[in-house]
């Protein structure tokens, strides 16, 4: 059980990085470099449009959701750590 857990945690975790790394990718757009990894589309783009279904997150011309992903992510986390103490233990034994 601590396995799957720490395994979901990690999971999470890359998922942040790889909302961090798409966000600096649309920032690239702005000088006319349009390029976004297809593995990060397939991914990320199941999880904006299931945010974006029940959270309108466009402002303008800014687009918010990432924003919510990674919090949504962060609070998924800490959910898990907090319920599961000898997890967060195992995570520092393995960050060590």
């Amino acid at each position: 059980m601590i396995t799957i857990l720490i395994a979901i945690v990690i999971f999470l975790e890359l998922l942040e990085y790889i909302v961090i790394f798409d966000v600096i990718l649309s920032w690239l757009t702005l000088m006319w470099v349009r390029f976004r990894p297809r593995f990060i589309t397939n991914i990320l783009d199941p999880i904006y449009s299931f945010v974006r279904s029940y959270i309108p997150c466009r402002f303008w011309a800014f687009d918010f959701t990432p924003i919510v992903v990674i919090l949504l992510l962060v609070f998924l986390s800490w959910l898990i750590l907090m319920s599961f103490p000898e997890v967060w233990a195992q995570i520092a034994q393995l960050k060590s």
